[in-house]
This record gives C-alpha cells, structure tokens and sequence, in this order.
C-alpha cells in the first residue's frame, strides 16, 4: 500500500512539475546551478555548485534517487534530474525531511550531518557521505553536550535518530556548547581546551616559561616539520653561515612527497641560504644537507639532536631525522616543543630566521636568484586569518601528525610561544588555535 500510495505521489508530482526542463550531463546554466546547490544543501553533492552537469552532479542526483527509491518513491536511478527527481529534490516536506542515520549507512544525509558536525567542532575530517566509527563517535559527543544540557530525550549511543538530529540541525540557542564554533572572542579569557581544533596545545610566556594554557601538553604527538626547529638551532653552531658550501648527495636522500627548497646535489650556495629555504619552504632537502654539511652524516646529526633535547630536559621528545618526515619513533609533545622554542629565540640568529617571511636567495651555478615567501596566511596581511601581533613560527603535516604550528607572537612587552598539534581538518584552522591561545595570553597578562 505504501509502494502504491509513493507511485501516485510521484505520479502527481510529475504532472505538477511538467514545465520543468529535464536536466543531464552536458547541461550548462542557471538551472543546473540552482539544482546543485539543491543536491549540496541536503549533503548528496561533495563539490561547489558550478552550473556544470558533469560527474559528481551525476553521481549526486543518482544517489538522491537511489535513497527515496529504496523508500518507496518511483524514481529513475541514472543520474539524470528528469521532472519527478526534481519535483522531489526541491519538496521540504520530503527531501528536507529527517531521516535517522547509523552506522554503515552512506548516502547524502550522513555528509549532511557531517558538515554539521565539522562545522561545530564535534568532528574532524571531510564530510564522506560514509557513517564510520569516526561519525558515530561524533555523534555520540554530540548527543553528551545535550544530555549535559539537561535534554531529556536523547541517549548518547552514536546513532543519529529524528530527536539527535533535530537539535544537530537547530541553533542550539541556550546551550553551553564546548567546541570552536563556539567560541566567545569577545571574551579570550573564556577559552577553553573544546574551544581548540587542536589534540594538543600548550601556550608559554617567552620570558619566564610559565604556562599560561594547556590541552594535553604532556601527551605523545607527532611533530612532522616543525622538527625544523631543533634542525635550525643546531645549523646555527656551525660558525660561518656565509661560507659557500656544496650540497651533498644526501639532500637527494629523501622521500618522493617531501617539500623542497629546492637544492641540488653538487649545487654550491651560502649556508646561510640552506637555513632560509629550511624555514621558509619547509625543505627537506636543505634539512639534509645541513644535517651532513653540520655533523658529517644525517645519522651522526641525528644523534646530537637528541643529544641536545636531553640537554634541555625535553624527555618525552626523540628523533629519528632532521625534517620530521613521518616515523612512529620520531615523535615530542606540545611542552617539549614550547621549551625548545624558547631555548632557540634567545640565540639572535634563529630569531632572524625564526621571524623571517622573505628572503632573497644568491644565484647559484645551478639555477639564477630568486625569493623565498611565506605562505602562512597568519602573516597575511591580505588574509582573514592575518594576526598582526605573530612575529615568526614554523608549520607541519604529515597525514599521521596532521596540522601542526608553532608561533610567537608579541605585544606590549610581552612574548608569548603557542604551539598546536594536530589542529582540526584544514591547514586554517592551525591559525585560529594560534591565535586564540595567544588572545588569551595577552589578556591574561593584561596587555
């Protein structure tokens, strides 16, 4: 009866919607434009509409189909928006409706419930359309913040039901809600550890080294580049940085997706120039060329990086190389790495570097002069994330160590060090933790 009952809804909508021009690959214009943005608002398309019917559009209306299909509404299944499909996209009653979600479901509506979730800082990722353990613990978060809400109806069992849903999908006006989306800026000294994409972070006063805030500073994380920062401090050793050096083989000894500088082996430059393309590109070619030019091997260099963290007293730090490339025996902690920091800014030479966004390099008997520029858009001054008080830092990521920072930033007097590990889903949201951590210091330290 319910099959028969869907058919002449169908049926009915079909006859309503019979101006309604049938859409398909190759169809550009307004009107595709309009039904893709349909298809991203209930969660069925994973790219920006373009006004483009091309693949993903396909596979975002068939899949829409496939779902009310499967519930008994008689739609086509090819991907091809032909008046039916439209008249049900575009129905509130219907496809705006709430249907509950659980775990191995995949579909629209999961990565519709995902964006929410990313957007209020329950979950971490990209929005797959895939309802996994990652989103059902999400979930599951979500469903606590409202029992600690003093909401009545839900449980906290991951699974998304009409009730969950509801309130995923509300303003959540009222609720004391501990995520970064809810963060009060008008407030820094309100922030706490939920307020933070990152796993962990830890916030210094540079000229005393209290710590002003903590988020699991203690714990085992995995630096990717920001290595970089023990790797310059040593480099610093080596006495005369303008001395023209040749670049040993062991800068083409590193992995096929590592950054570079670049630099060649046999390519002669000023070693100083090595120090810039280290910081400022991130290479890992210039990292192991300083590791051989400094101690003679990458492994002998190695050794006094961990000699030197066991100097500073950074026992829950050890490295396995100069440039932080992914190894589960290569790992430090947010403290650890704040510490280093502020050892590394009292030596004026790593400032230079630490805090330099541009730097001219020499021609070279390989290729002619050119700039190196920082990217970080928390010195952009043309950037949303622009924080006019960071003066230097370095970033990183590696698929296992995710988005990683450490800055310093100063105002009135006053030097602060954040570093973040494992900060949220994209490179920006390293910037926010930054600044966020450091707003609170600086209120903290009433300036």
């Amino acid at each position: 009866m319910k099959r028969f009952v869907s058919v002449l809804i169908a049926v009915a909508l079909l006859f309503a919607c019979a101006s309604a021009q049938t859409l398909q690959t190759g169809v550009k214009g307004d009107e595709v434009e309009k039904l893709q943005h349909r298809l991203y608002y209930l969660g069925f398309l994973s790219i920006s509409p373009d006004g483009d019917y091309g693949p993903k559009t396909v596979e975002a209306v068939a899949g829409f189909q496939a779902f009310f299909n499967a519930r008994g509404y008689a739609l086509r299944t090819d991907g091809v928006a032909d008046e039916a499909t439209q008249a049900l996209l575009f129905d509130d009653a219907v496809a705006d409706a709430v249907y509950p979600l659980k775990e191995g479901d995949k579909n629209g509506y999961v990565r519709r419930a995902q964006r929410r979730l990313i957007d209020l800082g329950f979950l971490a990722g990209a929005a797959d359309g895939s309802y996994g353990q990652n989103t059902a613990e999400a979930v599951r978060a979500f469903q606590q913040m409202l029992l600690d809400n003093g909401v009545e109806d839900v449980r906290a069992t991951g699974e998304a039901d009409e009730t969950t849903l509801a309130y995923l999908y509300s303003e959540l006006l009222g609720f004391r809600v501990d995520t970064p989306k809810f963060y009060n800026e008008r407030n820094p000294l309100s922030l706490s550890e939920g307020n933070l994409y990152a796993e962990a972070a830890v916030l210094i006063d540079a000229a005393t080294g209290e710590t002003l805030f903590a988020k699991n500073a203690e714990e085992t994380m995995y630096p990717a580049s920001t290595t970089k920062i023990m790797t310059l401090l040593l480099a610093l050793q080596n006495g005369d940085l303008d001395r023209t050096v040749t670049v040993p083989s062991s800068a083409g000894n590193i992995p096929g997706d590592s950054s570079r500088m670049p630099v060649a082996p046999g390519e002669h430059l000023p070693f100083r120039d090595l120090l810039y393309g280290l910081m400022i590109r991130s290479g890992n070619d210039a990292a192991n060329a300083i590791a051989t030019l400094s101690a003679g091997s990458v492994n002998d260099f190695v050794e006094q990086m961990n000699a030197k963290a066991q100097e500073l007293g950074l026992s829950g730090t050890h490295y396995v190389n100069p440039h932080g490339y992914h190894d589960k025996e290569h790992y430090t902690t947010a403290a650890d790495m704040a510490a280093l920091t502020r050892y590394a800014l009292q030596d004026a030479g790593f400032r230079e570097v630490f805090t330099t966004h541009t730097y001219a390099l020499s021609a070279t008997d390989v290729r002619a002069a050119r700039t190196l520029t920082s990217s970080y858009a928390i010195f952009d001054e043309d950037s949303q994330y622009y924080y006019p008080d960071a003066i230097g830092g370095k970033t990183g990521f590696t698929s296992a160590a995710g988005y990683c920072f450490v800055c310093a930033a100063e105002r009135g007097g006053v030097e602060l060090i954040a570093v973040v590990f494992k900060s949220g889903s994209t490179g920006a949201d390293r910037w926010t933790d930054a600044a966020r951590l450091f707003e609170y210091g600086f209120a903290a330290r009433g300036v």
